[in-house]
């Protein structure tokens, strides 16, 4: 079989793996768009990876990681933000006014890709979305009748182990997942994801070779010119007079 054929299909057999199979429909590369400093995890606080013996470090890849487990003792003072409940309401009010736009006028293309407090649904995927390990780490987003988790693999030019081991970083009930919205930008396939507790999360999107497209899977995911829909919980707050 060719290598170009094999890749998807050891892609497809570690999703299989970690979901045993039960309802899978479908399968995708999933990466992190560029995030504002606070959206990312300092890496002391990422989580991590792919420890199994199986797993075939990557030299380089290890002193980079040893050089940012040094530097981050620096930055003991840094940290993720997420949303506190003073602040939560006006700022998803803002990102929702300005969601059809999806970049402030200072051209920050940032603006708008993850919102949540520190418990949410989003917020848990924010944080596993960027982990750590002794290997290269792919992610990928799989979809069954019943949930939808983060798989990470680990990503080698040798075959032999690409996707030889597969992790579950993250996973929440399908049920959960409230809406999806295509806000792709300059080509760059941005899907978010929100979920019922208000929250969401953005990811480029693409299906792996043999998979379904994202909205023949979800065909009911909005466009950019839909607005991110309102929650409940989050009442726009009144004008100020």
């Amino acid at each position: 079989m060719a290598e170009s054929q094999t890749r998807p299909a050891n892609l497809l057999k570690a999703a299989l793996e970690a979901t045993g199979g039960a309802g899978f429909e479908g399968l995708f590369f999933a990466s992190r768009p560029y995030m504002r400093d606070k959206e990312t995890p300092p890496w002391r606080q990422r989580p991590w990876v792919l420890r199994d013996s199986k797993v075939k470090p990557a030299r380089l890849f290890k002193a980079f990681i040893v050089a940012l487990s040094v530097i981050s003792l620096e930055w003991a003072h840094y940290g993720l933000k997420f949303s506190s409940d003073e602040n939560a309401a006006e700022n998803r009010a803002f990102l929702e006014r300005n969601s059809k736009e999806f970049a402030s006028k200072s051209g920050d293309d940032s603006l708008g890709h993850f919102f949540g407090k520190e418990q949410s649904a989003a917020a848990g995927l924010l944080v596993a979305s960027l982990p750590r390990s002794k290997a290269r780490v792919l992610s990928l987003l799989c979809f069954t009748r019943d949930e939808i988790m983060l798989l990470h693999v680990p990503q080698t030019f040798r075959l032999k182990y690409f996707a030889n081991v597969v992790e579950i970083g993250w996973r929440i009930d399908r049920n959960k997942l409230e809406w999806t919205r295509t806000s792709s930008r300059k080509g760059t396939p941005y899907i978010q994801y929100g979920f019922t507790d208000g929250s969401w999360m953005t990811f480029v999107t693409t299906p792996v070779d043999g998979q379904p497209a994202f909205t023949d899977l979800l065909p009911h995911t909005l466009t950019r010119e839909d607005p991110i829909p309102p929650h409940p919980d989050y009442p726009a707050p009144e004008p100020k007079k």
